[in-house]
């Protein structure tokens, strides 16, 4: 691995031309490398491994960095997302007017480009002002967590905040603390509970609460382990997604436990993903329905 890529792959994948110059990296090593396609140059003083994202190299073309929902997502914490790139700009950055960006294909070896939708967000701090070590690409996760809780939906938000204790970034009080803090008026009383596996679980878990039916959440079994939901003390619900409930061993495995549970008197409902995230309401139907069923 060269030099350049090492000094790269500390920056986290992107890089100014002053920053791989205190890296160590010489300018003629920074031209030489973009010649050689070993470095992609992605506008003026900027260069990123040929195999930075198309959302990074978004953000960065615009002038800013990943934001708000993308700069969330990119930490890898779970995100209702869409194609929209949000790109935070600093305060004083000036008011462009483009929504589109044309960004190469992630393959430096084509010719291929494509356009990306971009969100503009004069959210960010000024260059000058960032912390030593800040990625030249996206905004620090808490900053960007701050910028969603200001403007996405509250379960969204919840869904997000949730990820992040459940993926070990943020400590759950510390997650509750920025999330207390940051749109207490706008979001409401919202407390973390630390025990959403998925955001379609967090989905799901917001809309019971809505409704005021009574549940409790990874509770544990013998011989069968944790359930996604125990509702109102004799439905267990479970939310499937499709990474880890394919297969014919996972089919057998989930029959086996809902087959334990139902000989101690709790049927499962299944519910997939997708439909809660879909339609967290009508996944919310299938629950009481279930329970109805089990009044009659």
């Amino acid at each position: 691995m060269s030099r350049i890529i090492e000094a790269l792959g500390r920056l986290d994948g992107i890089a100014t031309r002053g920053e791989l110059t205190a890296a160590g990296i010489r300018g003629p090593e920074i031209s030489h490398a973009v010649r050689a396609g070993e470095v992609r140059r992605i506008r003026r003083a900027h260069y990123g491994v040929p195999m930075a994202s198309a959302r990074a190299i978004a953000a960065v073309r615009v002038g800013g960095r990943l934001g708000c929902i993308s700069a969330v997502r990119s930490y890898g914490i779970w995100v209702n997302d869409d194609a929209t790139v949000h790109v935070s700009l600093p305060v004083n950055a000036a008011r462009l007017r483009t929504n589109r960006v044309l960004v190469p294909s992630a393959e430096p070896l084509t010719a291929d480009r494509s356009t990306i939708e971009v969100e503009l967000h004069w959210s960010d701090v000024t260059v000058s002002k960032r912390e030593v070590g800040e990625s030249s690409w996206r905004v620090p996760l808490a900053r960007a967590l701050e910028q969603l809780a200001k403007c996405a939906p509250r379960v969204d938000v919840l869904a997000a905040f949730e990820s992040t204790v459940q993926t070990r970034q943020l400590s759950l009080a510390a997650a509750q603390q920025l999330l207390d803090t940051t749109a207490p008026d706008r979001l409401g009383a919202a407390i973390l509970s630390g025990l959403d596996g998925s955001g379609a679980e967090t989905y799901l878990a917001e809309t019971l609460r809505e409704l005021g039916i009574r549940f409790t959440q990874q509770v544990p079994f013998s011989a069968v382990g944790f359930v996604d939901f125990l509702v109102d003390r004799r439905l267990i619900v479970e939310v499937d997604g499709y990474r880890y409930h394919k297969g014919h061993d996972a089919f057998r495995r989930d029959r086996g436990r809902d087959g334990v549970m139902l000989g101690r008197g709790l049927p499962t409902l299944r519910i997939p993903a997708e439909l809660v995230i879909a339609d967290r309401h009508a996944a919310a139907r299938l629950v009481l329905d279930a329970l109805s069923s089990l009044a009659a």
